[in-house]
């Protein structure tokens, strides 16, 4: 690994101090520290960037080894950088004040720039012009900004950052210094200014400074925008340097990755439904199923789908959406299904389950840009009747998963769905298990769901904008919503619903 060079750069009386890594031939990408950092945040970033990439980064005046100004504004900020960008073009990537100097360098010097990531740093101009539009709005998104009252304050700001900056993993120096930045720009904000140079913003979800709202502020006057989510704190770039290193080469590399939905039990039914559904919309869908399919995998067999992941994941990515609804149907009372009938229904419907999500998820967390789980639940999971034991206790169990999964993948920013249909016409009576008398009870059960008449199709619509929406539980078809109301209200009716089903069954 190449050594890290420092030089300085002289702007005026003014000596910056900068660190460059990586080979110089490559294309340059320039990192702009915010506040109270320096420019070692960076140092887990520049180490991955500067494989491809070469890589400048600098301590802003006042900060790291740079020397201290006696002005701050937003003008000499952008002179500093421009003074060390030098007679090369370079890709931006600035954090916090960084970013905010950058939005006013990049349109005040708009040909040295390539492309400019903007993580967790609004706009000072836009901001305001947009607190301006918005008043009613701009009261909540002041109040995440409520230290800045608080720094504009002479000597109470050095004392409350004096106590907090071994905390915020700041020299003393730096959250002194860095001060003169909010004290010599903020309300001072002139008209915004309109940039056209390509823009990402890194939208850090769990950030408390930074809302939505700040980086939406932007938009009328950044031509050519994108966001893009990390679930991260503020200080990603110390954080998460792989993930926000990974999110940066994309951007550079104009590499647009298709959003990508990996659906289990993919071969027929509402996995392969579910599949051209998402094709449709762009996506690129992937199936996996035991039969001809994208990928062949037994879901109950956890080391093939572990292999199957990693497979996956080395050609495509980590998948955004993943559906676990590989699933077989098992029906007969609780004594005519034999023990070999009941391990198979829960090896596939529950197992195979775990195997899946277990395979796909971490690799999702790890990622941190979020992402969704869909599992195929159904309506038997909450509606018991002597007919559907066996496969009504595992949907039951993937529906309890489902809600276990949801609460703890959250702070990941990964969203889970539990889709429960009712009757849906399907091959699954003719793949289903039926004990007894199988041909009568098959033949009876396939032509009540011909009249059903409710495709897989319509399931797979749900699935799609349970997804887009994040939606916990998601029952599809009349009697599934009917059957999960009446649970909330009266679950003896329920029970009496199910009793008059096993009459008909029982016929």
């Amino acid at each position: 690994m190449d050594p890290v060079r420092e030089r300085s750069v002289d702007v005026g009386d003014l000596r910056l101090h900068v660190r460059e890594e990586g080979n110089e031939s490559n294309p340059t990408v320039l990192l702009v520290h915010g506040y109270p950092d320096n420019s070692t945040i960076w140092d887990g970033l520049a180490r991955t960037l500067s494989k491809d990439f070469h890589v400048v980064r600098y301590d802003v005046r006042g900060h790291g080894k740079s020397d201290k100004a006696t002005s701050y504004t937003l003008d000499e900020l952008a002179q500093d950088m421009a003074r060390v960008i030098g007679d090369r073009k370079v890709h931006l990537v600035a954090h916090d004040w960084g970013s905010m100097q950058s939005w006013h360098a990049v349109a005040k010097y708009p040909d040295l720039f390539l492309s400019f990531t903007s993580i967790s740093g609004p706009s000072i101009a836009h901001v305001t012009h947009w607190m301006r539009r918005h008043p009613v709005k701009a009261i909540g998104t002041a109040l995440h900004s409520w230290y800045i009252a608080l720094f504009l304050i002479p000597k109470a700001a050095e004392i409350g950052m004096w106590l907090v900056r071994k905390r915020l993993r700041a020299t003393w120096r730096d959250a002194k210094n860095g001060l003169n930045l909010y004290r010599a720009n903020i309300f001072k904000a002139k008209t915004p200014l309109t940039i056209t140079t390509r823009t990402l913003q890194v939208q850090l979800t769990k950030d408390p400074f930074v809302t939505k709202h700040h980086l939406e502020a932007a938009e009328p006057f950044a031509k050519n925008l994108t966001r893009t989510k990390l679930v991260s704190g503020h200080w990603a770039p110390r954080t998460h340097p792989e993930q926000v290193a990974r999110i940066v080469k994309e951007f550079i590399n104009d590499e647009r990755p298709q959003r990508t939905v990996l659906i289990t039990g993919a071969a027929s039914g509402i996995g392969k439904a579910t599949k051209e559904a998402f094709n449709s919309q762009g996506w690129k869908a992937l199936g996996v199923d035991k039969e001809t399919s994208d990928y062949q995998v037994d879901v109950t067999d956890s080391e093939a789908v572990h292999d199957l992941a990693k497979k996956v994941i080395e050609e495509h990515g980590v998948p955004d959406v993943v559906m676990a609804n590989a699933g077989i149907a098992v029906a007969g009372s609780f004594l005519e299904t034999s023990e070999e009938s009941w391990r198979k229904v829960v090896d596939v419907n529950l197992w195979g389950v775990v195997h899946t999500v277990k395979a796909f998820v971490k690799p999702m967390v790890e990622r941190a840009q979020g992402g969704h789980i869909v599992i195929t639940a159904s309506m038997a999971g909450y509606f018991p009747t002597t007919a559907l034991p066996a496969y009504s206790t595992t949907k039951a169990a993937v529906l309890m998963l489902a809600e276990c999964l949801n609460a703890e993948l959250k702070k990941h920013g990964i969203g889970v769905t539990a889709i429960c249909p009712g009757p849906v016409n399907t091959n699954i009576t003719t793949s289903a298990t039926f004990a007894g008398d199988q041909q009568k009870k098959r033949q009876a059960v396939k032509r009540l769901y011909e009249l059903r008449g409710f495709g897989p199709e319509k399931v797979a619509k749900a699935v799609l904008k349970a997804v887009e929406t994040n939606r916990r539980v998601v029952p599809v078809t009349l009697e599934s919503h009917l059957v999960r109301a009446l649970n909330r209200i009266s679950p003896g009716l329920v029970r009496l619903a199910a009793k008059l089903a096993d009459r008909i069954w029982q016929r």
